[in-house]
Protein backbone atom coordinates (compact mmCIF):
# COMPACT_ATOMS: atom_id res chain seq x y z
CA UNK A 1 0.00 0.00 0.00
CA UNK A 2 1.31 3.11 -1.07
CA UNK A 3 1.31 6.28 1.10
CA UNK A 4 2.11 10.35 0.19
CA UNK A 5 4.91 11.74 1.59
CA UNK A 6 5.30 15.64 2.84
CA UNK A 7 7.64 16.35 -0.54
CA UNK A 8 4.87 14.93 -2.23
CA UNK A 9 6.51 11.37 -3.24
CA UNK A 10 4.63 8.15 -2.73
CA UNK A 11 5.90 5.24 -0.43
CA UNK A 12 5.21 2.01 0.56
CA UNK A 13 4.06 1.78 3.64
CA UNK A 14 6.74 0.29 6.24
CA UNK A 15 5.56 -1.23 9.23
CA UNK A 16 8.75 -2.42 10.17
CA UNK A 17 9.93 1.46 9.65
CA UNK A 18 7.25 2.57 12.36
CA UNK A 19 8.22 -0.60 14.73
CA UNK A 20 12.03 0.84 14.61
CA UNK A 21 10.59 4.81 15.36
CA UNK A 22 8.44 3.74 18.23
CA UNK A 23 11.37 1.59 19.75
CA UNK A 24 13.53 4.38 19.71
CA UNK A 25 11.08 6.23 21.64
CA UNK A 26 11.36 3.50 24.24
CA UNK A 27 8.24 2.10 23.86
CA UNK A 28 7.00 -1.33 25.08
CA UNK A 29 7.20 -4.04 22.77
CA UNK A 30 3.25 -4.61 23.85
CA UNK A 31 1.99 -1.03 22.50
CA UNK A 32 4.55 -1.10 19.56
CA UNK A 33 2.91 -4.31 18.19
CA UNK A 34 -0.61 -3.18 18.90
CA UNK A 35 -0.20 0.29 17.74
CA UNK A 36 1.52 -1.07 14.14
CA UNK A 37 -1.17 -3.93 14.06
CA UNK A 38 -3.98 -0.78 14.37
CA UNK A 39 -2.16 1.44 11.55
CA UNK A 40 -1.94 -1.43 9.21
CA UNK A 41 -5.82 -2.01 9.41
CA UNK A 42 -6.70 1.60 9.69
CA UNK A 43 -4.42 2.81 6.46
CA UNK A 44 -5.65 3.77 2.95
CA UNK A 45 -3.89 4.20 -0.01
CA UNK A 46 -2.93 7.81 -0.13
CA UNK A 47 -2.84 8.83 3.05
CA UNK A 48 -0.62 10.94 4.35
CA UNK A 49 2.87 10.46 6.31
CA UNK A 50 1.00 13.50 8.64
CA UNK A 51 -1.96 11.87 9.28
CA UNK A 52 -0.01 8.40 9.61
CA UNK A 53 2.34 10.21 12.46
CA UNK A 54 -0.89 11.90 13.96
CA UNK A 55 -2.98 8.75 14.18
CA UNK A 56 -0.30 6.58 15.67
CA UNK A 57 0.56 9.46 18.24
CA UNK A 58 -2.78 9.52 18.98
CA UNK A 59 -2.92 6.04 19.73
CA UNK A 60 0.40 5.57 21.65
CA UNK A 61 -0.49 9.09 23.92
CA UNK A 62 -3.21 6.82 25.69
CA UNK A 63 -1.07 4.09 26.86
CA UNK A 64 2.15 6.36 27.44
CA UNK A 65 2.00 10.11 27.26
CA UNK A 66 6.08 10.09 27.60
CA UNK A 67 6.97 7.91 24.96
CA UNK A 68 4.55 9.77 22.61
CA UNK A 69 6.57 12.70 23.76
CA UNK A 70 9.35 11.04 22.20
CA UNK A 71 8.35 9.64 19.50
CA UNK A 72 6.94 13.08 18.24
CA UNK A 73 10.67 14.22 18.44
CA UNK A 74 11.17 15.46 14.73
CA UNK A 75 7.53 17.17 14.58
CA UNK A 76 8.83 18.68 17.71
CA UNK A 77 11.65 19.90 16.13
CA UNK A 78 9.41 21.51 13.58
CA UNK A 79 8.17 23.78 16.36
CA UNK A 80 11.00 25.31 17.13
CA UNK A 81 11.06 28.28 14.74
CA UNK A 82 9.53 30.23 13.26
CA UNK A 83 13.68 31.68 12.77
CA UNK A 84 16.32 29.37 12.75
CA UNK A 85 18.43 31.04 16.03
CA UNK A 86 16.78 28.37 18.43
CA UNK A 87 17.77 25.64 16.43
CA UNK A 88 21.24 27.28 16.20
CA UNK A 89 21.28 27.42 20.19
CA UNK A 90 19.56 23.53 20.42
CA UNK A 91 22.30 22.28 18.42
CA UNK A 92 25.39 24.56 20.81
CA UNK A 93 23.67 22.53 23.75
CA UNK A 94 23.89 19.03 22.31
CA UNK A 95 27.32 20.04 20.94
CA UNK A 96 28.13 20.88 24.90
CA UNK A 97 26.38 17.24 25.88
CA UNK A 98 29.15 15.76 23.84
CA UNK A 99 32.11 17.26 25.19
CA UNK A 100 32.75 20.25 22.68
CA UNK A 101 32.78 24.08 24.15
CA UNK A 102 31.04 26.21 21.84
CA UNK A 103 29.87 29.85 20.74
CA UNK A 104 26.74 30.72 18.94
CA UNK A 105 26.24 33.16 16.31
CA UNK A 106 30.10 34.00 15.82
CA UNK A 107 32.12 35.79 12.98
CA UNK A 108 35.23 33.76 11.98
CA UNK A 109 37.95 35.37 9.76
CA UNK A 110 38.76 33.02 6.43
CA UNK A 111 41.70 33.66 4.19
CA UNK A 112 40.04 35.70 1.60
CA UNK A 113 36.93 37.18 3.96
CA UNK A 114 35.19 36.80 7.33
CA UNK A 115 32.41 34.59 7.88
CA UNK A 116 29.35 34.28 9.98
CA UNK A 117 29.26 31.14 11.93
CA UNK A 118 25.73 29.67 13.36
CA UNK A 119 27.41 27.64 15.88
CA UNK A 120 31.68 27.32 16.12
CA UNK A 121 32.59 24.42 18.61
CA UNK A 122 36.47 23.08 19.91
CA UNK A 123 37.40 20.23 21.65
CA UNK A 124 40.31 18.24 22.58
CA UNK A 125 41.84 15.99 20.11
CA UNK A 126 39.50 17.16 17.70
CA UNK A 127 39.44 19.54 14.62
CA UNK A 128 37.35 23.11 15.48
CA UNK A 129 34.13 23.27 14.22
CA UNK A 130 32.49 25.67 12.09
CA UNK A 131 28.52 24.89 11.83
CA UNK A 132 25.80 26.07 9.24
CA UNK A 133 22.49 24.78 10.51
CA UNK A 134 19.95 25.01 8.42
CA UNK A 135 16.23 24.88 9.77
CA UNK A 136 13.20 24.05 8.07
CA UNK A 137 9.96 24.55 9.78
CA UNK A 138 7.94 22.08 7.22
CA UNK A 139 8.33 18.20 7.40
CA UNK A 140 8.71 18.49 3.74
CA UNK A 141 11.73 21.34 3.56
CA UNK A 142 15.01 19.90 2.50
CA UNK A 143 18.68 21.57 2.41
CA UNK A 144 19.52 21.29 -1.33
CA UNK A 145 22.80 21.21 -3.31
CA UNK A 146 23.51 25.34 -3.38
CA UNK A 147 23.52 25.36 0.38
CA UNK A 148 26.31 22.42 0.28
CA UNK A 149 27.86 24.17 -2.36
CA UNK A 150 28.75 27.17 -0.55
CA UNK A 151 28.84 25.60 3.05
CA UNK A 152 32.19 24.05 1.43
CA UNK A 153 33.68 27.05 -0.37
CA UNK A 154 33.33 28.74 3.12
CA UNK A 155 35.08 25.82 4.72
CA UNK A 156 37.94 25.79 2.36
CA UNK A 157 38.51 29.79 3.16
CA UNK A 158 38.72 28.63 6.79
CA UNK A 159 40.38 25.95 6.32
CA UNK A 160 43.29 28.03 4.47
CA UNK A 161 43.91 30.35 7.23
CA UNK A 162 43.49 27.75 10.04
CA UNK A 163 44.18 24.13 9.10
CA UNK A 164 42.20 22.98 12.43
CA UNK A 165 39.03 23.96 11.36
CA UNK A 166 36.44 22.10 9.22
CA UNK A 167 32.94 23.38 8.10
CA UNK A 168 30.15 21.23 8.50
CA UNK A 169 26.47 21.78 7.61
CA UNK A 170 23.42 20.12 9.48
CA UNK A 171 19.70 20.05 9.06
CA UNK A 172 17.05 18.78 11.16
CA UNK A 173 15.35 17.31 8.16
CA UNK A 174 16.87 16.04 5.11
CA UNK A 175 19.02 16.52 2.15
CA UNK A 176 18.38 16.59 -1.58
CA UNK A 177 19.74 13.74 -3.70
CA UNK A 178 22.48 16.04 -5.43
CA UNK A 179 23.21 17.51 -1.67
CA UNK A 180 23.99 14.44 -0.66
CA UNK A 181 26.39 13.08 -3.93
CA UNK A 182 28.03 16.45 -3.69
CA UNK A 183 28.92 16.06 -0.10
CA UNK A 184 29.94 12.69 -0.01
CA UNK A 185 32.06 13.43 -3.32
CA UNK A 186 33.95 16.53 -1.95
CA UNK A 187 34.21 14.80 1.82
CA UNK A 188 32.28 17.30 3.68
CA UNK A 189 31.01 16.45 6.79
CA UNK A 190 27.03 16.48 7.31
CA UNK A 191 24.05 15.65 9.45
CA UNK A 192 20.60 15.21 8.44
CA UNK A 193 17.93 13.70 10.79
CA UNK A 194 19.04 10.40 9.64
CA UNK A 195 21.66 11.04 7.57
CA UNK A 196 24.58 9.26 7.85
CA UNK A 197 22.59 6.18 8.31
CA UNK A 198 23.04 5.34 12.26
CA UNK A 199 24.92 8.40 12.42
CA UNK A 200 21.93 10.86 11.87
CA UNK A 201 21.01 14.08 14.28
CA UNK A 202 18.25 12.18 15.87
CA UNK A 203 20.12 9.57 17.07
CA UNK A 204 22.58 11.99 18.86
CA UNK A 205 19.62 13.73 20.61
CA UNK A 206 18.23 10.34 21.91
CA UNK A 207 21.06 8.80 22.95
CA UNK A 208 21.73 11.83 25.45
CA UNK A 209 18.10 12.41 26.15
CA UNK A 210 18.33 15.98 24.81
CA UNK A 211 14.51 16.46 24.65
CA UNK A 212 13.67 20.42 23.21
CA UNK A 213 11.17 22.28 24.97
CA UNK A 214 8.58 21.83 22.42
CA UNK A 215 8.08 17.59 22.74
CA UNK A 216 6.36 18.09 25.90
CA UNK A 217 2.79 17.96 25.52
CA UNK A 218 1.76 20.54 28.57
CA UNK A 219 3.88 23.05 27.89
CA UNK A 220 1.07 25.85 25.83
CA UNK A 221 2.90 27.53 22.76
CA UNK A 222 2.89 30.70 23.80
CA UNK A 223 4.90 29.77 26.69
CA UNK A 224 7.49 27.76 24.52
CA UNK A 225 7.74 30.52 22.42
CA UNK A 226 9.12 32.71 25.03
CA UNK A 227 11.44 30.26 26.63
CA UNK A 228 12.90 29.70 23.48
CA UNK A 229 13.22 33.40 22.68
CA UNK A 230 14.87 32.93 25.98
CA UNK A 231 17.13 30.51 25.52
CA UNK A 232 15.61 27.95 27.29
CA UNK A 233 15.75 24.86 24.59
CA UNK A 234 15.78 21.94 26.34
CA UNK A 235 13.27 20.37 28.14
CA UNK A 236 15.50 19.68 31.01
CA UNK A 237 16.53 23.28 31.29
CA UNK A 238 13.24 23.32 32.82
CA UNK A 239 14.08 21.39 35.47
CA UNK A 240 16.47 23.99 37.05
CA UNK A 241 13.77 26.75 36.65
CA UNK A 242 12.62 28.24 39.94
CA UNK A 243 8.77 28.68 40.81
CA UNK A 244 9.07 32.05 40.49
CA UNK A 245 10.95 32.21 37.35
CA UNK A 246 8.15 29.67 35.77
CA UNK A 247 5.60 32.38 37.07
CA UNK A 248 7.53 35.12 35.14
CA UNK A 249 6.71 32.84 32.09
CA UNK A 250 2.59 32.72 33.19
CA UNK A 251 3.31 28.88 34.05
CA UNK A 252 1.36 28.77 37.69
CA UNK A 253 2.83 25.98 40.55
CA UNK A 254 1.05 23.01 39.98
CA UNK A 255 1.52 23.19 36.41
CA UNK A 256 4.79 24.04 36.21
CA UNK A 257 5.40 20.97 38.54
CA UNK A 258 3.73 18.52 36.25
CA UNK A 259 6.11 20.05 33.63
CA UNK A 260 9.20 19.69 35.59
CA UNK A 261 8.01 15.52 35.98
CA UNK A 262 7.40 15.00 32.40
CA UNK A 263 10.47 16.72 31.90
CA UNK A 264 12.81 14.64 34.41
CA UNK A 265 11.05 11.40 33.06
CA UNK A 266 11.70 12.53 28.73
CA UNK A 267 14.95 13.42 29.36
CA UNK A 268 16.08 9.91 31.44
CA UNK A 269 18.38 7.70 29.29
CA UNK A 270 20.13 4.49 29.63
CA UNK A 271 23.92 5.00 29.23
CA UNK A 272 25.85 7.92 28.29
CA UNK A 273 26.23 7.47 24.33
CA UNK A 274 29.04 7.62 21.86
CA UNK A 275 30.70 11.28 20.64
CA UNK A 276 29.94 12.77 17.31
CA UNK A 277 32.94 13.19 15.73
Amino acid sequence: MHILKSDGRQVAFDGERLTRSLRRAKIDDATVKDAVEHMTKMIRPGSSTQQIHDRVLHFIAQRDSIGAARYNLKHAMLQLGPTGFPFEMYLGKLMEAYGWSVQVGVTIPGMCIEHEVDVYGKREGSKNRAVEAKYHNTAGGRTDVKVTLYVYARHLDLEKRDPNCRGVLITNTEFTHDAILYGECVGMKMKAWNYPQDEGLAKYIEQKGLYPITTLPQLPRRTAANLLHDGIVLSSQLCHLSREDARAYGLQDDAFDRLQREATRLCTVDGHGSSPS
